[in-house]
């Protein structure tokens, strides 16, 4: 059985709030790869307010640390 997958939201795993499931299928075989959540309102709220509280420090980082 396919794993669910959680969302990446501010560098760790969070579960997602909503609890409508997509398949995410493999166009070469038609096999199924893995479910992911649709993400919520609530969800890309939270990964719109985490995205740009870190714009902030991530556009003060010089070019050569963040190739690194």
């Amino acid at each position: 059985m396919p794993r669910i997958l959680r969302n990446y939201i501010n560098g760790k795993w969070v579960e997602s709030r909503s609890s409508h499931i997509l398949n995410v299928i493999n166009p070469a075989d038609n096999k199924l790869l893995a479910e992911v959540p649709e993400g919520s309102k609530e969800d890309i709220a939270l990964a719109t307010e985490k995205a740009h509280e870190a714009s902030a420090a991530w556009r003060n980082t010089p070019v050569t640390q963040r190739v690194q």
